[in-house]
């Protein structure tokens, strides 16, 4: 949907140079140009429209716009060197290969790691290996949460802790 958006306003502002098609084209006012901004407003109003949504983490949505948005300015601003990156598609169920909770072990924070057990929001309590120790005065900033080879994986960010879930 979030994509939908951004393509449907692109199609609605261009025609062909040498015609403007009274079929096909849209006649009225241009619409606003759809971004993160937006599209961040918009979460409330989803959320109500699309009561699934609700079940997905506040913080976790919004990642994933800051991911739209970086692939969306890739497609439509080229690199330095003159290319651009491929057109954002859309991403089925099961598709997307990882997420993000931007805050760990803070009090409002969707992942919490403590005694052996990752709780995420709304996921669950998931039992893990830690591959190394976490440092002394060490301070988890970001979890990230990556399937990968059908097992999933679990990075702790600035510092790089990989976990694996124990298979059941």
């Amino acid at each position: 949907m979030l994509t939908g958006l951004r393509l449907d306003w692109l199609n609605r502002t261009r025609s062909p140079i040498d015609r403007c098609s009274l079929i096909s084209e849209p006649i009225g006012v241009i619409p606003e140009a759809v971004n993160y901004y937006t599209q961040q407003a918009a979460l409330k109003e989803t959320k109500r429209l699309f009561p699934d949504y609700k079940q997905i983490y506040a913080e976790t949505q919004q990642v994933n716009l800051q991911r739209l948005n970086k692939a969306w300015d890739r497609w439509r601003k080229p690199l330095k060197h003159g290319l651009r990156g491929g057109r954002p598609r859309f991403k089925k169920q099961g598709q997307l290969r990882s997420f993000v909770f931007p805050r760990v072990n803070s009090p409002r924070a969707g992942a919490h790691l403590k005694d052996g057990f990752l709780l995420l929001s709304r996921i669950g309590q998931i039992p893990v290996v830690m591959h190394r120790p976490i440092p002394d005065g060490f301070t988890l900033k970001q979890c990230t949460v990556v399937k990968k080879a059908e097992r999933a994986r679990v990075a702790f960010w600035p510092w790089l802790v990989l976990l694996h879930f124990h298979q059941r």
